[in-house]
């Protein structure tokens, strides 16, 4: 194990799944704030979700109330990535499914949120008061031949132990089938943009970065198609593939890492 799967010398910037990872709803999950503390004492850190309902500063209060310490600067939110995707795409006049905070985001970013009248293009994130009209809204504004930009695909996410709520994709699904159409960017994992950004920020290598998260069809396809190496959290122990290992909790890589396994 300790020949194919090697952190020391290789490894410059951990980056850390949020939902189901370190939190579980508003709980911090066992182990996660002493392993973020060792990681900083010898990497750099980040953090990431596909969760679009809050902005980013949202995110990072929720962080450090639970004794996790979060800079603005190290926190990847597909909200705010998306408000970056669009003004870099140079999409505007949008329309938008999706929560409070996804809108503030986006506002924030001097983008201009229009009625389905006005609107060009449409952007899609969670949406927890997502009906019917909604879909029609939006597949007229699609109808017009605009940008279809997703937040993610997740289909369900976690809100506590053993307890799952529809996520992003079930949005995007429902609007994509109305409108015979796919989205034409998804910003969340498993696609690499917020590999790319974190690597273009932070000076470091696709390989120079080790991603932790709960989900291999997630977190791990995301890092795999980067070429950065994974730690999927959830199962015993034991090395999946080159540049995977697969651990059964957080405690449990904490423990391993302080070995130099």
């Amino acid at each position: 194990m300790r020949k194919r799967f090697e952190c020391a010398g290789k490894i410059k910037l951990f980056a850390l799944d949020l939902d189901g990872t370190l939190y579980m709803g508003g709980d911090v999950i066992t182990g996660a704030i002493e392993l973020v503390d060792y990681l900083r004492k010898r990497y750099k850190v980040v953090f990431f979700t596909n969760n679009s309902s809050r902005t980013k500063r949202e995110v990072s209060e929720k962080l450090n109330r639970l004794g996790i310490k979060c800079g603005l600067s190290e926190l990847y939110t597909s909200s705010a990535l998306t408000a970056f995707y669009l003004n870099e795409s140079g999409i505007d006049n949008l329309y938008v499914v999706g929560s409070r905070g996804l809108r503030r985001e986006i506002k924030n970013s001097g983008l201009r949120i229009m009625d389905n009248a006005s609107a060009r293009n449409l952007v899609v994130g969670l949406d927890l008061d997502f009906n019917y009209k909604k879909i029609a809204t939006a597949l007229s504004v699609l109808l017009k031949g605009g940008r279809f930009i997703a937040c993610n695909e997740d289909n369900f996410f976690p809100v506590e132990k053993n307890k799952y709520m529809p996520g992003c994709g079930a949005m995007v699904g429902a609007i994509a089938a109305s409108a015979n159409r796919r989205p034409d960017f998804i910003v969340g994992k498993p696609n690499t943009y917020i590999l790319s950004r974190i690597s273009k920020t932070f000076g470091v290598k696709p390989h120079e970065i080790m991603v932790v998260g709960d989900s291999y069809e997630s977190d791990i396809v995301m890092a795999l198609n980067y070429n950065s190496k994974a730690i999927l959290i959830g199962l015993k122990g034991s090395v999946l593939k080159r540049d995977v290992l697969i651990i059964e909790n957080l405690h449990k890589l904490l423990q391993y890492l302080k070995e130099g396994k």
